[in-house]
């Protein structure tokens, strides 16, 4: 258990070196003052963006933290009752019931409700609104999730612009002044500020691609969840519209005889025949 410990500690060592080339050269340094005043230090005309940078990040990831979450998108307490008022056919109360409760699921499976006109129940029409609907729905808070993206993309971009001018000016220095003396300071710390501006960009850029993946993963298990609910709307509606729902044959017949006209009614293959009249 304590070698395994160990071996931790070595390979979280090993990767901590490893993405920051700037720490072995600046360890003296280091030790004379602080991590985070050293890089501040060193970062010249580029701690500006790296503050934004960072201050987006941290605020992006706390906010997805709070948003994706599966009961902001879809409630169990809240999708049973919609689904029992489409179990005794009743459409208007189950768009009632979405408007009532402001989720993403809801909005999805009312706009699918809404397809239905005149008692007229079309699957392909249904359908097409719960999908037209769903991609406006979970494209919003998609947008969040994207933007640790780019914000992890754009971190090491600015870093390795850091690093390429840290380099032309450590190089300017040399060609006009040789090596030696005031001229190798003045290169070394050109230099210096080049792997410093590298260091930064990783640091913004680790964890909010890291953050990413993870919202994304999760987001997507969120979206299949939605789609699962939308499936079993149809398909409640579809059954129920074939009396299997109706807790005895009065309330399929009563159904099929007073509220859907036989010809622009809800199609119903297996339906029983209308009793004659009195």
């Amino acid at each position: 258990m304590k070698l395994g410990y160990t071996r931790k500690l070595t390979i979280l060592g090993i990767l901590f070196v490893s993405l920051s080339p700037s720490f072995l050269a600046n360890i003296v340094h280091a030790q004379q003052k602080g991590f985070g005043t050293a890089l501040v230090d060193n970062l010249g005309p580029f701690l500006v963006p790296f503050i934004i940078l960072i201050l987006a990040g941290f605020t992006l990831m706390i906010y997805n933290g709070i948003a994706i979450r599966k009961k902001a998108f879809v409630k169990d307490d809240v999708v049973q009752p919609i689904m029992q008022e489409l179990q005794n056919l009743n459409v208007e109360g189950a768009i009632a019931l979405c408007e009532q409760y402001k989720l993403p699921v809801t909005s999805v499976l009312k706009g699918g409700l809404a397809r239905i006109q005149d008692d007229e129940l079309d699957i392909e029409s249904i359908e097409k609104g719960l999908e037209e609907t769903s991609g406006l729905e979970l494209a919003k808070p998609f947008t969040w999730i994207n933007l640790l993206n780019t914000v992890g993309s754009i971190a090491p971009m600015v870093g390795l612009l850091g690093t390429v001018t840290g380099m032309i000016g450590a190089f300017q220095v040399l060609q006009s002044s040789g090596m030696g003396g005031e001229s190798s300071q003045k290169m070394a710390g050109n230099i210096g500020s080049a792997l410093w501006t590298t260091a930064a960009g990783l640091v913004v850029a680790i964890p909010t691609l890291i953050s990413y993946f993870i919202y994304k993963t999760k987001f997507g298990t969120i979206v299949a969840e939605v789609n699962r609910v939308a499936g079993e709307m149809v398909f409640t509606l579809v059954r129920a519209a074939r009396g299997g729902f109706a807790e005895g044959e009065e309330a399929g017949e009563e159904y099929y005889e007073e509220e859907v006209a036989p010809a622009e009614g809800i199609p119903a293959p297996e339906a029983p025949p209308a009793p004659p009249p009195a």
